[in-house]
């Protein structure tokens, strides 16, 4: 097995350097603020899931394709993975990423109308211009 050094990756000391801060950083960030799970069961039927920040949730494991045909004993083995990013089942070697499971409970229409919505509200100085703007030329169309 080769070993790879720095040089043989094509980039100096110094952007690797730069890169291990940055991804430092953003490891550091992300156990603040992306959802962990603390514990994990399997109880009539649902995953039931709680979070290091104390929220919880539920889903129905054999949603996801590699929990379909799971025995109840194989889905009661459910625990968090490492530092809680994902859920395990060890003995049939399946993965969930904490995250991905909240959005797909959540859906993708509330999720991007409600980003629509966030973004839509914010406040600022180019915003209030082409509003402005708009409002010189006569506002929006009128509806036919």
């Amino acid at each position: 097995m080769s070993t790879k050094t720095v040089e043989t990756l094509a980039i100096s000391k110094l952007e690797f350097a730069r890169q291990v801060k940055e991804a430092r950083k953003r490891g550091e960030e992300s156990l603040k603020h992306d959802p962990r799970a603390i514990s994990a069961k399997y109880e009539n039927g649902l995953v039931t899931v709680n979070l290091l920040h104390g929220w919880s949730f539920s889903f129905n494991p054999r949603i996801y394709r590699g929990l379909k045909d799971a025995t109840e004993e194989e889905l009661f083995e459910v625990a968090p993975l490492g530092l809680g990013f994902a859920l395990e089942w060890e003995s049939i070697d399946q993965h969930l990423g904490v995250g991905p499971i909240i959005l797909d409970l959540i859906g993708d229409k509330y999720l991007t109308s409600e980003l629509g919505r966030r973004n839509g509200a914010a406040r600022s100085e180019r915003k209030r211009v082409a509003s402005q703007t708009n409002g010189k030329l006569g506002g929006r169309p009128k509806k036919a």
